[in-house]
């Protein structure tokens, strides 16, 4: 009797660990992890001045967010992210911008009968952060735009976030931040301008029609975002050329063909 009563413990003892075990294991696979690639870049073309970040590769968890591959991508202390209710954005990359000549001055003036550049509406100020490049420097509109793969918008017509999941986006998406005086205009894009006029609480009125782009002449370059990212030298004279493209704001010299080509060579 006592063999038999050892024999069921030992058959019991076994059974529980099967069972621990068997629990165990979805337990291991919902904890785990999938990565996800991005590249990342940050560019001031309409300054005519180097990029804040040049082409870099991130892979992070997919379920961190485009504002989280920023970070990582420039550095957690080159970079303000902005918390509101409307969800996480980007207000300031750290930089020391030297003064240029704003190309699109006269059409953006024009547009907005001068408004934007009103340094006398307490609601509407125009800020000089020295060290940053931030929002609402140089005109009250200012501020810094970003695409993925060359849109604004996913498969689904939906705007990409700051707070958008890296699950959400293509495999190697390239996320490009470019600083805009324009809302978009002025590289290329099309935005909603002020029309000129200040609303009962000082703000400006908007146009409820988006404004085409100062230029047509934009060219996708995510691929040689890319390539460059992945490109090892970076003082070959492949990459300074595909960097000298990169800078090129309206790439009024240069096809899409031409910009692929480039790409290419890397």
């Amino acid at each position: 009797m006592e063999i038999k009563r050892n024999g069921k413990k030992v058959v019991a003892l076994l059974c529980s660990l099967i069972m621990i075990f068997a629990f165990a294991v979805p337990n291991f696979a919902a904890n785990s992890s999938t990565t996800k690639t991005v590249y990342v870049d940050v560019e001031k073309n309409i300054t005519g001045q180097n990029v804040i970040q040049e082409p870099v590769k991130v892979v992070l968890d997919e379920n961190k967010t485009i504002a989280d591959a920023t970070k990582e991508a420039v550095g957690a202390n080159r970079v303000r992210i902005r918390s509101t209710q409307y969800g996480n954005y980007i207000e300031a990359f750290k930089d020391d911008t030297s003064n240029f000549e704003y190309p699109f001055k006269a059409i953006l003036s024009e547009l907005t009968d001068g408004i934007v550049f009103r340094t006398d509406i307490p609601n509407q100020p125009i800020v000089n952060e020295e060290g940053w490049l931030a929002e609402k420097e140089y005109n009250g509109i200012s501020g810094w735009m970003f695409t993925v793969d060359n849109t604004m918008v996913d498969a689904n017509n939906v705007y990409y976030t700051g707070d958008t999941k890296l699950s959400d986006l293509p495999d190697n998406a390239v996320t490009r931040w470019e600083y805009s005086m324009a809302v978009g205009c002025d590289i290329g894009l099309e935005g909603y301008l002020p029309n000129g006029t200040l609303n009962e609480w000082g703000y400006y009125n908007w146009n409820t029609e988006p404004t085409p782009p100062f230029f047509n002449t934009r060219v996708d370059k995510s691929e040689l975002i890319r390539k460059m990212a992945d490109h090892e030298n970076k003082n070959s004279a492949e990459y300074l050329e595909a960097m000298k493209v990169l800078r090129d704001l309206t790439t009024e010299e240069y096809t899409q063909a031409d910009v692929d080509e480039i790409a290419d060579s890397l």
